[in-house]
């Protein structure tokens, strides 16, 4: 039987990262997902440049 492998799904701060990068999305719009998501208690830009390394 053929082992199967599982998908690779990126995590948050990386798709946030990416679409960031790409330019899909800015970067206040990044920070208010991760306030969304439970990643921050509030939003804060600095905060998010540095989690989502950019």
């Amino acid at each position: 039987m053929q082992e199967t492998k599982p998908f690779e799904i990126p995590g948050i701060l990386e798709s946030l990262s990416d679409d960031v990068k790409s330019g899909k999305m800015t970067l206040e719009e990044a920070a208010l997902e991760l306030y969304r998501s439970g990643w921050m208690n509030f939003i804060d830009i600095d905060r998010a440049k540095r989690l989502l390394q950019l």
